[in-house]
């Protein structure tokens, strides 16, 4: 009994060492996924989340320029432009994607370092809702950046709550409160950061997405779908590889048209099962979520259509390259894994450090879900989405004609 456990046991040992693509699901794609998740969930957890953030400084004040001075020098935050931006500048920045937040110092009456309750906020916040995190952040280094600056103004409102309510200064206590404000302010850079509760300070202004839709579900209908088009392009065109190892492709090739009608073909189905799917779960969407495909039905259609290209082509062209089914299936699974982490379809985008953003250029994920976002969220027209349908159409193109050259070795 122990002989025949043990030889079952060597039997399976050998199998594995014997089977790559067991290898590498088994030991090296969790490494893999482990490091993207690590990468991208360390910067965010860690406090190393990198808000982009537009300005506008409508005042170029004295104290206008201080305030972003400091707000400059806080951890995350960087600045995509100069304070001579615009009002509308910094709305299509964060329209556009192009920003996290923006934020305007308004040219009103308010003072940056008196601000009293029920005047209009001198600074305006502007806010896309699918970044919430991002906002976060900045309201957080905008309250530290303040009490840095404008020290002296938390305690000219208490002494102002006092005065009203429990006592009288008198005029030499009020100057002797404002030579030791004005002593403040001078020494502002050596503050503490404090939680302040400035909700007078800046008020926020959500521009883009729809307000009876969580930004959530939006998003994760298009990561959704972009994830299964890749896995299901990739499973339609492993029938190439069946169709080779029977011994009919053979046959067909030799038919009138070779073996590149075999691939037009396929491509064609592979796009209209993939737009089809895609229907399916923004339909669902649309009627359980209330996501408003019905009004922006063209340009989604558009997109989709797009994205089915890429995926199609895309797949065609690596299980064109493989030897066997097994070989596509294996490093067909590892690679959708890690290009969909990559490209946001299993975290935002947004949450990633630059770098990471920067590599998920290369992905069709990243491509389809700033499609998406422009026509779900932020408004946007044809021209728009014309970067977007470009390169996903392109590659899908690419991919066909590349798989067409590379299936003439299975004849």
């Amino acid at each position: 009994m122990t002989g025949m456990r043990f030889a079952l046991f060597k039997v399976m040992v050998l199998s594995l060492l014997r089977d790559r693509g067991a290898l590498a699901m088994g030991f090296i794609l969790p490494a893999v996924v482990f490091v993207i998740y690590a990468v991208i969930f360390s910067g965010a957890a860690g406090g190393d989340l990198t808000v982009r953030l537009a300005v506008g400084d409508e005042r170029k004040s004295e104290l206008s320029t201080r305030f972003l001075d400091k707000l400059a020098e806080e951890d995350g935050i960087v600045f995509i432009q100069d304070a001579a931006m615009t009002a509308t500048g910094v709305e299509s920045f964060v329209t556009s994607g192009s920003a996290d937040v923006g934020l305007i110092i308004r040219s009103n009456e308010t003072a940056l370092d008196d601000v009293e309750s029920g005047q209009v906020a001198p600074i305006l916040v502007v806010t896309d809702p699918s970044r919430e995190i991002s906002v976060s952040v900045l309201q957080g280094a905008l309250q530290s950046a303040y009490f840095a600056t404008f020290p002296d103004a938390v305690l000219r409102s208490t002494a102002r709550i006092l005065d009203d309510r429990f006592m009288d200064f008198d005029q030499r206590q009020v100057i002797a409160l404002e030579r030791g404000l004005a002593a403040m302010r001078e020494g502002a850079g050596d503050a503490e950061p404090i939680d302040l509760g400035l909700n007078s300070f800046y008020e926020r202004s959500d521009i883009v997405g729809d307000a009876e839709v969580p930004t959530s579900i939006t998003y994760y209908a298009g990561a959704v779908a972009i994830l299964f088009l890749l896995f299901s392009a990739a499973n339609g065109a492993m029938t190439l590889l069946e169709e080779k190892e029977s011994g009919v492709f053979a046959r067909l090739a030799s038919g009138p048209g070779g073996s590149g009608v075999i691939l037009d073909g396929k491509f064609a189905f592979l796009v209209l099962q993939g737009f089809g799917q895609v229907l399916v779960i923004y339909l669902v969407a649309w009627l359980g979520f209330g996501v408003d495909l019905p009004g922006n039905l063209f340009m989604w259609a558009l997109t989709t259509l797009a994205a089915a290209v890429s995926t199609a082509g895309i797949a065609l062209l690596f299980v064109a390259l493989c030897r066997t089914k097994q070989q596509a299936q294996v490093l067909g699974n590892i690679l959708i894994l890690v290009i969909s982490a990559l490209g946001g379809s299993m975290v935002p985008r947004f949450l990633m450090p630059p770098y990471v953003q920067d590599i998920g250029w290369v992905t069709p994920n990243t491509w389809v879900l700033e499609a998406y976002a422009s026509i779900f969220w932020r408004g946007g027209g044809l021209q728009d989405i014309a970067l977007p349908l470009f390169a996903l159409a392109a590659s899908g193109a690419i991919g066909l004609l590349s798989a067409r050259f590379a299936v003439q070795r299975m004849v």
